[in-house]
């Protein structure tokens, strides 16, 4: 008798009408995120551009400047990534390109295998400056934090190691061998020859039409321009630089990867992404700020002694808003994606309808950043804590005659990059 009372009860009867609704919200929600899958996955092939013809008739000419810095990266330049160049060259022409490498006391035969690429540009005459500097990390190490007069170096801050004194900073470090290797777009400007677009390409695997489609980026119309680059898919790899429309990292490392609304529904919609900051390990930049004087440039020594650090490469944005010519726009393209690795491409480029996020992976990253958005806290630890160090570093300014002003804060993180013999460390 109880148990036919209980099922014709009303509180049975709103259970399973919550479940019914629940049910119904979840299955539409669910063939929704199916649809924009398939949206997304139209977008990215609509948005690649596998030959120099099929890119806007305005884009199919420009002169690119093409940057490369390495250490110790023999294996990918031999495997994939000279080859690759050369490739790139003979799809955009050698009379619409420069190439400027710069490679700085590497540990394995990467020396060797810059001399052959160079020696294969020049004998197809290619413009091009390859510089191979026998100058180690050990070597910037060893001239220690004064110079000849007893001077201190820039880029040498006393840190927490014990015993160590001071220790050479790793991001002033990447920021010089960065404007040397921009030294001959300078040069040529200077005999009146001028170029469109700056093409950085890290160590990483990418393919000719992977550069087409970061150059067609919002239809040519851009500041800067970035793949998005993968070492261990799904999760992207570049955390230290890129920053959403709303100057925030990312809120997870997996696809959709952010938490600013506008940053998140165009990678939903496979478009274009307007972020603040980007590299990526490829990235197209207007030569134009560079023209007038921007140059890549690391925190003062004076803050990143507070225990803090920020990437030259997202830098370089913050100084070209402040500086009025980021007008153009910031952009990641998910249609342009490079790896560190051989594996790491072709793991996001196995699907022959262009996608590199899968149904699964679609609904799931949807879900999940639905939870991470709530769970977020309006300002995280680490914002607080960069806000504080920043604060700290202003009010001493009173006792000092630098003057402390920093626009790249978005950038700044509570971490300190030291220089070793083979490489770099946190400490």
């Amino acid at each position: 008798m109880f148990l036919r009372t209980y099922r014709r009860s009303p509180q049975r009867r709103l259970l399973r009408a919550v479940v019914f609704i629940l049910g119904a919200l979840f299955l539409l929600d669910l063939l929704t995120l199916l649809k924009h899958h398939r949206e997304f996955s139209r977008n990215l092939v609509a948005h690649s551009y596998p030959e120099l013809s099929t890119l806007p008739s305005p884009l199919q000419n420009q002169k690119i400047f093409i940057c490369a810095q390495f250490w110790t990266s023999a294996k990918i330049i031999q495997d994939r990534w000279g080859q690759a160049l050369l490739d790139l060259i003979g799809v955009l022409g050698k009379d619409n390109v420069y190439v400027s490498i710069y490679e700085s006391g590497s540990l394995d035969d990467t020396k060797a295998i810059l001399q052959f690429l160079d020696k294969v540009l020049a004998d197809n005459n290619i413009p091009r400056t390859v510089i191979l500097d026998p100058t180690t990390h050990a070597d910037e190490i060893n001239a220690g934090p004064l110079d000849e007069q007893g001077n201190p170096r820039p880029g040498w801050i006393q840190t927490t190691t014990v015993g160590a004194g001071k220790e050479m900073r790793r991001i002033p470090y990447l920021a010089r061998l960065r404007n040397r290797v921009l030294q001959p777009l300078f040069n040529l400007h200077s005999k009146g020859q001028t170029y469109d677009k700056i093409l950085f390409l890290n160590d990483v695997v990418f393919r000719p039409s992977d550069v087409l489609s970061l150059l067609a980026t919002n239809q040519g119309s851009f500041s800067a321009a970035c793949a998005l680059d993968f070492h261990y898919p799904p999760a992207y790899y570049d955390t230290f630089v890129l920053r959403d429309s709303q100057g925030n990292g990312t809120i997870m490392t997996s696809f959709p990867y952010f938490e600013s609304p506008d940053s998140r529904e165009a990678m939903l919609q496979g478009r274009a992404v307007k972020v603040r900051s980007c590299w990526n390990g490829m990235v197209a930049m207007d030569s134009s700020p560079f023209y007038e004087g921007l140059r890549f440039r690391a925190l003062p020594d004076s803050l990143a002694s507070k225990h803090v650090e920020a990437s030259e490469c997202c830098l370089i944005h913050t100084d070209m808003a402040a500086m009025n010519m980021a007008g153009s726009g910031v952009y990641l393209n998910p249609a342009v994606r490079v790896g560190y690795t051989v594996e790491a491409y072709n793991s996001t480029h196995t699907d022959p309808d262009g996608t590199f996020v899968s149904s699964t992976q679609y609904v799931s990253g949807v879900w999940s950043n639905r939870i991470k958005r709530i769970l977020a806290p309006r300002v995280t630890k680490q914002a607080k804590e960069v806000a504080k160090r920043m604060e700290r570093w202003t009010r001493e300014s009173k006792d000092s005659l630098e003057k402390r002003e920093e626009n790249g804060q978005l950038c700044i993180i509570p971490e300190q990059h030291i220089l070793i013999w083979n490489g770099w460390k946190h400490t």
